[in-house]
């Protein structure tokens, strides 16, 4: 066969419609003459893309199989499919258990990295990084050139908050020691200036930090999903399914299966009352971890000046979101691994047509819809990295969060520090850092727990 010959070729079963002015007609090498191995890869593709698409535009309705979340809401169901056993019910008492331990774990982490970052890093005067020494190639004469000291910015004197912190205190000290000779002093004990050394590595650390917590947004998404989209009903969780195309012992003998492979676990049908405290229960807490993570981490890490610092703290920072599933893998009991491993999805999407579908009908629905005149809107459609996009669009929201609260923008297009003022109180508020009250005009006036920078 020519590979370059290709010609206009109408599927039997779709010529019909042309007359109905819906031509189905597509370019391509004859299928008939296509070699079996070709025809074989194209009926695998035609089957397997009709299914996975499906999966992937309408979904499924499923659970983390590894997490504490998933866990505490699979457990209490499969206990009350079986009539709240006691074995069932203890295995549902302690999913909560570990539950409630893996967020107290998890609120308390994030708090002190507030506390470290919004009260320690102010008792000790360290201005907010901004864009400091965003272009240092370009210095002097462009935006960003002006360090925390008020000098210009260079390579040689670029450093660290912690260096430049204790190199200003020596001359300082020094100034006070001997006053008479403040002016030598200032001229010859440089300090240097504090500053990022890359500003292009801070921002795909934030990017790599923002892919791991938008996965575990779609997490808490997917639950949220399920919540919906499952009947509202007492469904059972777990049954016990014996082949229908062979006697149970035959089948057992010819998979090697034993008892415990004809027990199935299942999401199903879930009670309203159920629905609701999982809601509350799993789907908000989650949400507000994932919150003050995106807020702490994306801050943590435009705060770290280092190249090496600001790569280590963006894997360090998801440590946080894998302490569920440590959890989880430490101390759930090997019965309770076993269910949730073997948790059966719950499809919202309908596979008849495809279940029916024969062989040659799959051949030619996968030429017309790849390979004809449509397939290009298709082939687009499927191109759009979405969740690139999704990705791109939160560290942009976060980054301008950053920006709103911390820095101010200068004249010559420089983004520098608010002014900072020290903690009245060592106790922190993380509620009001979290969200940012005073940007709506509510704030609490006497004894605040810290000053906000620019109160």
């Amino acid at each position: 066969m020519d590979d370059q010959a290709t010609y206009k070729y109408v599927a039997p079963e779709f010529a019909q419609n042309e007359t109905q002015d819906r031509p189905y007609d597509y370019i391509d090498a004859n299928i008939d003459s296509l070699p079996d191995e070709d025809k074989n890869a194209y009926i695998a593709a035609g089957k397997a893309l009709s299914f996975l698409i499906k999966m992937e535009t309408i979904g499924v309705c499923g659970l983390e199989r590894s997490s504490v979340y998933g866990a505490a809401v699979a457990l209490p169901q499969l206990a009350r499919s079986t009539g709240y056993s006691r074995t069932m019910s203890s295995f549902a008492i302690r999913s909560y258990l570990f539950l409630t331990i893996n967020i107290a774990m998890q609120l308390f982490l994030l708090s002190m990295i507030g506390e470290e970052a919004h009260v320690m890093s102010a008792f000790a005067g360290q201005p907010h990084l901004c864009d400091f020494a965003k272009k240092i190639e370009s210095c002097p004469g462009a935006p960003n050139c002006n360090g925390p000291g008020g000098t210009v910015i260079s390579f040689p004197r670029l450093y660290d908050f912690h260096s430049w912190a204790t190199r200003t205190f020596v001359r300082d000290s020094m100034k006070s020691i001997f006053p008479d000779r403040k002016e030598d002093i200032h001229s010859l004990a440089d300090p240097g200036e504090y500053g990022m050394e890359n500003y292009y590595c801070r921002l795909l650390c934030c990017f790599i930090f923002m892919m791991a917590v938008m996965e575990d947004l779609r997490s808490t998404m997917n639950v949220v999903h399920l919540l919906i989209n499952i009947p509202t009903e007492n469904g059972k969780w777990i049954r016990y399914e014996k082949p229908s195309w062979e006697d149970k012992d035959q089948a057992k003998l010819i998979h090697s299966w034993r008892e415990l492979d004809l027990v199935k676990f299942g999401v199903a049908g879930m009670p309203l009352k159920w629905k609701f405290i999982n809601f509350v229960c799993v789907v908000i807490p989650k949400f507000i971890i994932w919150l003050v993570l995106a807020i702490s981490g994306n801050y943590f890490l435009m705060e770290t000046a280092g190249i090496v610092d600001v790569i280590m703290n963006s894997v360090a920072l998801t440590f946080i979101l894998n302490i569920d599933e440590m959890i989880f893998a430490t101390f759930t009991t090997v019965a309770v691994k076993h269910m949730m491993a073997n948790m059966e999805d719950f499809e919202l999407f309908n596979v008849e047509n495809e279940e029916n579908e024969t062989e040659e009908e799959a051949l030619h629905r996968f030429c017309r819809e790849e390979f004809g005149a449509r397939s290009w809107c298709n082939f687009i459609s499927k191109l759009n990295p979405k969740r690139i996009v999704v990705v791109i669009i939160g560290m942009a929201i976060f980054n301008i969060q950053y920006y709103y609260q911390n820095c101010e923008k200068a004249p010559d297009g420089s983004w520098l520090s608010v002014p900072l003022y020290q903690p009245t109180h060592v106790r922190f508020n993380p509620v009001a850092w979290v969200f940012p009250l005073k940007a709506f005009g509510w704030h609490q006036a006497s004894e605040p727990s810290w000053i906000m920078p620019g109160s």
